[in-house]
Parts: C-alpha cells; sequence; structure tokens
C-alpha cells in the first residue's frame, strides 16, 4: 500500500510538473483552459499551466515566413503520359483569361501570422480559408486579364498588383495574417493546346528578333548619314573659308592694281585708260601662257564665216573672210 502511495505521489508529481512550459523570445503562446482560449497572449519565458488534458498551450513564431501554394508544377513534370495522375489535378490552378483562355497557374503566398488568437480561435481553418481568398483575387486578376499579358508579357506587373490586392484584402477580412509578397512560379497553357501556345511563343521570339535587327539597321543608317552630313558640313565650310580666302585675294589684289594705276598715271605714264590697257594685255598674255598649253583640242572654223579675234574694245575688226 505504501509503494502504492509512492507511485501514486510520484505520477502525480510528474503530471504537474508537465504544466511547467517555456515560450521562446521570437513566439507568444495561447493558452486554452478546458477548451476555451485565455487572452492576454503569453510572452517568452518559463510558465505554469494546468497539465493536459486540462490545459493546452499552442505557441506561435510571429517572425516565422510560411508559404500557401496555389496550383501544381506543370503537368509534364507530373507525369507526361497522364497515366497515373489523379482526376481532375489538371483543373487544379486553372484560371480564365479576359479573351477566353485558360492557363495553369503556380502561385505561392509568403505570408505570417500577426494575431494567434485571431488565427488559432477566430476562424474556423485560416489556412483554408487564405487560401480559397487568394484564389478569388487571383482568378478576378485573370478574368480581367489578357492572355498575351499573363503569358508571359505581364508577368512582373500582374504580380506587383496580386501582392498589392491581397495584402489588403487578408487584411480587411482580419483573418491574423499579414501576406508579405506573391510569387507567380509557373504559368503554362493547358495541354491540348500546348503546341498553339508554342507557335506564338516562337512567332513572337521571331518578331522581336526581326524588330531588334530592324532598329540595330536604322541606328547603323543614321549614324552613317550623321557621319555623311559631318563630313559634307566640313567640307562645305572648308570649301566656304577657301572662297572667302580666294575672294579676298583677288580683291586684294584688285586694290593693289587700282593703286598702280593710280601711281602708273599719276608718274607719267599716261592716262588712267590707258595705263588700265596695257595692264589688262599683260594680264591677258599671263592667262594665255597658263591656259594656251592645256588646250590640247583642235578648234574647227568654218571658212566662209567671219571670225571675232578682238581681246579688248576699240580693237580693230577683222576683215570678212578672215579665219
Amino acid at each position: 500500500m505504501t509503494v502504492f502511495r509512492t507511485l501514486a505521489f510520484a505520477g502525480l508529481a510528474a503530471w504537474l510538473a508537465s504544466g511547467f512550459y517555456v515560450i521562446r523570445g521570437n513566439e507568444q503562446g495561447l493558452v486554452r483552459r478546458f477548451g476555451r482560449a485565455r487572452l492576454p497572449l503569453v510572452a517568452s519565458g518559463l510558465h505554469f499551466e494546468l497539465p493536459w488534458p486540462l490545459s493546452r498551450v499552442d505557441r506561435v513564431n510571429l517572425q516565422e515566413m510560411r508559404t500557401l501554394t496555389l496550383g501544381v508544377a506543370s503537368s509534364d513534370s507530373l507525369d507526361p503520359v497522364g497515366f497515373l495522375r489523379p482526376a481532375g489535378l489538371d483543373r487544379v490552378g486553372e484560371f480564365l483569361t479576359a479573351d477566353k483562355n485558360l492557363l495553369n497557374l503556380q502561385v505561392h503566398l509568403q505570408y505570417r501570422i500577426s494575431d494567434p488568437y485571431r488565427w488559432l480561435c477566430a476562424i474556423e481553418s485560416p489556412e483554408v480559408a487564405l487560401r480559397l481568398l487568394a484564389e478569388s483575387r487571383i482568378a478576378e486578376a485573370i478574368s480581367q486579364s489578357g492572355v498575351d499579358y499573363v503569358h508571359p508579357l505581364g508577368l512582373d506587373e500582374l504580380r506587383q498588383v496580386l501582392t498589392r490586392d491581397l495584402v489588403h484584402t487578408v487584411d480587411d477580412e482580419n483573418l491574423g495574417a499579414v501576406v508579405e509578397d506573391v510569387t507567380i512560379a509557373a504559368v503554362w497553357p493547358p495541354l491540348e493546346v500546348k503546341a498553339a501556345f508554342l507557335d506564338v511563343s516562337n512567332a513572337r521570339a521571331e518578331k522581336e528578333k526581326l524588330i531588334e535587327q530592324e532598329q540595330s539597321r536604322g541606328e547603323q543608317k543614321i549614324s552613317a548619314a550623321r557621319s555623311q552630313c559631318r563630313q559634307l558640313l566640313d567640307r562645305a565650310h572648308a570649301d566656304k573659308q577657301s572662297r572667302i580666302q580666294a575672294a579676298r585675294a583677288s580683291a586684294d589684289r584688285f586694290r593693289g592694281l587700282l593703286a598702280a594705276f593710280d601711281e602708273q598715271s599719276a608718274g607719267g605714264g599716261g592716262d588712267r585708260q590707258a595705263v588700265r590697257r596695257r595692264a589688262m594685255t599683260r594680264m591677258f598674255l599671263e592667262t594665255l601662257e597658263t591656259v594656251w598649253p592645256k588646250m590640247a583640242r583642235p578648234v574647227v572654223l568654218e571658212t566662209d564665216q567671219p571670225v571675232d579675234l578682238r581681246v579688248f574694245p576699240g580693237g580693230r575688226k577683222p576683215a570678212a573672210g578672215s579665219r
């Protein structure tokens, strides 16, 4: 009898000792005594509560990042033949776009628990509620987008829209969780139309390739045209400067010639017209010495036509029939 009492006392002591529990620094504890949750939440440290089954302590890590996956991986990676794939698995994660096309999506929802009481006690099956809420928002966003936007042109923008929408929606529903990020892991068409989607993707890639080639060719032509334009401008500027210098030189020469006329006429060399005539004759002869050797072509004259060989005004007219 003494042994029985000792064993009973030891068992009672052990059962009472099981009521001690530890809450870590990044956790909060929710105590349920006789099935009813008790507030406030238990902070970190060593605590005592009535042992099981009179009470239960749920520890919740408020900093833990949890992942909720919507949809499955690509059907090809599961079973290309479809022999062992469960019935209806292809329809999981399937959404209808605005242009009446079906697309399969796999979405990862990153969230953390912010209110353990709301998450554990106030809502029945909170993960299911979060999944249904996320699927409804994703379906609504996809139904307002075209197939080309979802696959694959606007994936990044769609991810941002879903993240912003789910953050506000989950907060409004007061599920006791906070959505941190939404990631679209994969987007693929149904197997029945996969070949058509591949053709469209190849055509889109070919289109982008042609656009890039033509843009590169256009840039090369623009660069060549600009270079040619610069060359023409430089050549025109150089020709302009050359013409200006030549005109200035001719003007200086003419002024010098006029000054020489004045000096000769003032020094007793005759009147101004006679000096001018002699100077023009000298310039004409110098020009002939330069130009005449370069004229290596014959000149044909008709015998019965007069030829005017006058160079200076007032010279003698050739007789009729001269040649």
